[in-house]
């Protein structure tokens, strides 16, 4: 059953500006399964570059929200240098992004999905979105990024049902923890669960 929320007034806004049609639909999801009561509006760029992103998440500030999460990807972005390094340079200027929280992972949101199917911790690399896939389908089978598979399985719902999202976020804090001492900037983690607990304790 959903919980109830009691999280802060409507008029608080929060938006989450997101990559592509993944991180639209479990977000529409979650926001539906969960009934928060503040307004959620995930954001669904014409351009899935992180410049397009973030000053997407600069636009909804400026339009008078209280809290953009601005949700990427990282496998893209730090395999090629000049993006990471313009991604970097973006990422800290801290005026520009008032009111704005970047959300990672490396390689992928899927990786948080896979998550919710670990028996015990790993830290097996995936480098990118087809290597986290492969494992994927093999406790989803028919996993698919379209918007119609993503609608139809209703992700966020499916992940707490079929899937243990107790072990996916302590696994996701695993991860983050060892990759502060990690030299490999490949090393997996993701911050979805953090994204979840700040929405969740508004």
């Amino acid at each position: 059953m959903a919980r109830k929320s009691k999280n802060k007034s409507p008029k608080f806004k929060v938006a989450i500006v997101g990559e592509g049609y993944t991180e639209w639909y479990y977000f529409t999801n979650m926001k539906q399964y969960e009934r928060f009561t503040f307004k959620v509006e995930p954001e669904l760029p014409k351009h899935s570059n992180y410049k397009t992103i973030i000053n997407t998440a600069r636009k909804k500030r400026d339009e008078g929200y209280d809290l953009i999460f601005c949700v990427l990807d990282l496998d893209r972005i730090y395999s090629n240098s000049s993006e990471k390094k313009g991604y970097l340079t973006e990422k800290s200027k801290k005026k520009a992004n008032n009111k704005i929280e970047f959300i990672e992972t490396m390689p992928c949101i899927e990786l948080w999905f896979l998550l919710h199917f670990f028996n015990s911790y790993s830290s097996k690399i995936y480098l990118n979105f087809e290597q986290v896939c492969t494992s994927l389908k093999k406790f989803i089978p028919d996993y698919d990024k379209t918007g119609k598979f993503l609608e139809s399985i209703r992700i966020y719902e499916f992940l707490l049902k079929e899937g243990n999202f107790n072990k996916a976020d302590e696994c996701a804090h695993k991860l983050t923890k060892e990759r502060i001492n990690s030299d490999n900037p490949f090393f997996n983690f993701t911050e979805i669960n953090t994204l979840i607990q700040k929405l969740k304790e508004l």
